[in-house]
């Protein structure tokens, strides 16, 4: 069964919390129990996030995520 993706990004926030240093990909993977494919995904799309001001709409099956215009602020 598919995991909510914004509880995977909640666990991922979580481990780096309660850990306060620097974690590998693998080391969350390991701490969560995700996969380090997915846990590597998930820091791509936070990185991503961080640095742009974007909308998150969640929908019953999916996450969209759209880049906020200067028109649209």
């Amino acid at each position: 069964m598919r995991r909510d993706p914004l509880e995977i990004i909640e666990d991922i926030f979580r481990t780096l919390e309660r850990e306060r240093s620097a974690l590998t990909i693998n080391q969350i993977a390991k701490m969560t129990g995700i996969h380090n494919i997915t846990v590597r995904k998930y820091i791509r799309l936070i990185e991503i996030i961080k640095n742009e001001k974007v909308d998150v709409i969640k929908t019953r099956h999916s996450i969209i995520i759209r880049m906020v215009t200067k028109d649209r602020e």
